[in-house]
């Protein structure tokens, strides 16, 4: 495809324009191009910002906010501002355009907002690491929103799957002795091997160095623990609060850090036990295995890159949060008595009613689903 063609379409959808056909065409493209997925969500991000406008006031708003950005290009820091305007929106009466010129318009809205992407993208400093005395200046983010997930190729030729919620950030060139990434939330790894360059994923607790294997990270902000799921190859883990303490991993072992015990400050940072089930005890870490169900060739931890939502012995509280990010919804359990109980499932194409139906069945609860918000109960 070529890259007029892409615009072509990709503005035809932004517009809500785009045939049925096209949108099959786009998609697939997207897909076979993961590279393109970042240029059109950035882009799609900034044509949404303020869609409670009318369509003509909205570009007029955009070409407006476009100019004052090219303006500050040379200034240290490129932000994001949410654009309000004083000025009144003034309602043109309708009148039809020929569609190339609706087309050329788009376009050209599109080519801006990929300029604006790429410079907020690649040149909005982050605070550097003081305790790792990091120095990072020009760095990329991708994120993911509730809901969806991405695949990208990092300068190295590294692949990142990214579950939903999750964002990675990374030195633009990969310069330097280190290849270093940033990571909040999920992401499944397959690193290119480079002796001579180590590559270290930084979590809240942890930091993951390795040379050259595959493996899944989970470090969500709002979740208990910080998991990592070794595949193939090998990975050396440490505490970000215990830097002396290194706890290496095989295929498939699997290390669960308590981040509350993490980021306190331990008593014993070499406390270290197997999985033992039904045990409360908190514990810093628990070294286990990564676990496989009948029929199912990849491990648990993993079946999300292959679109799967899948539950192992979790309780309905942990599940909720699972489900929020998946849907892109709201799940509210009043009654503390019913957050415990532990379901296991794996779920593949199903939709949210599908899913909590299944669940419902199992748990002997109810629930209610009104727009993006779920309630359990009793």
């Amino acid at each position: 495809m070529t890259e007029e063609r892409f615009w072509l379409l990709f503005s035809a959808r932004l517009a809500g324009e785009a045939t049925p056909e096209e949108l099959q065409e786009l998609e697939a493209y997207l897909k076979d191009n993961p590279g393109e997925q970042l240029r059109s969500g950035t882009v799609e991000n900034i044509w949404s910002v303020n869609p409670a406008v009318s369509e003509d006031h909205k570009e007029a708003a955009f070409n407006k906010h476009l100019q004052r950005m090219s303006n500050h290009f040379s200034g240290p820091v490129l932000q994001y501002e949410s654009e309000t305007t004083s000025e009144p929106v003034i309602e043109k009466p309708e009148r039809r355009r020929k569609p190339v010129y609706r087309v050329m318009a788009w376009l050209s809205a599109a080519a801006a907002a990929v300029v604006i992407g790429y410079f907020v993208l690649n040149y909005v400093p982050l605070p550097s690491d003081s305790n790792n005395n990091r120095n990072i200046q020009a760095q990329n983010t991708v994120s993911t929103k509730r809901g969806s997930k991405s695949k990208i190729q990092l300068p190295d030729g590294t692949q990142v799957w990214l579950n939903a919620d999750s964002k990675i950030t990374y030195n633009e060139n990969f310069s330097g002795k280190i290849r270093e990434v940033e990571l909040s939330g999920e992401a499944f790894f397959d690193v290119v091997h480079d002796t001579e360059r180590p590559f270290v994923i930084h979590t809240n607790v942890i930091d993951v160095k390795v040379l050259g294997t595959a493996f899944n990270v989970r470090s969500y902000a709002d979740e208990k623990n910080t998991e990592t799921s070794l595949i193939r190859g090998s990975v050396e883990i440490t505490l970000r609060n215990n830097p002396d303490k290194k706890i290496v991993l095989k295929p498939n072992d699997k290390l669960i850090v308590d981040n509350q015990e993490a980021t306190a400050e331990a008593s014993s940072p070499d406390v270290i036990r197997k999985q033992r089930q039904g045990s409360s005890h908190a514990t810093l870490l628990t070294l286990g295995k990564v676990n496989f169900k009948e029929n199912e060739s990849s491990a648990l931890e993993t079946l999300w890159v292959k679109n799967k939502l899948a539950f192992d012995k979790e309780s309905l509280q942990e599940i909720a949060l699972k489900i929020e990010r998946w849907y892109d919804v709201k799940v509210n359990i009043p009654d503390s008595r019913i957050r415990k109980v532990e379901y296991s499932g794996v779920f593949e194409d199903e939709d949210l009613e599908q899913v909590m139906e299944a669940l419902r069945i199992t748990g002997n609860f109810h629930y209610d689903i009104n727009k993006k918000e779920v309630t359990i109960r009793p």
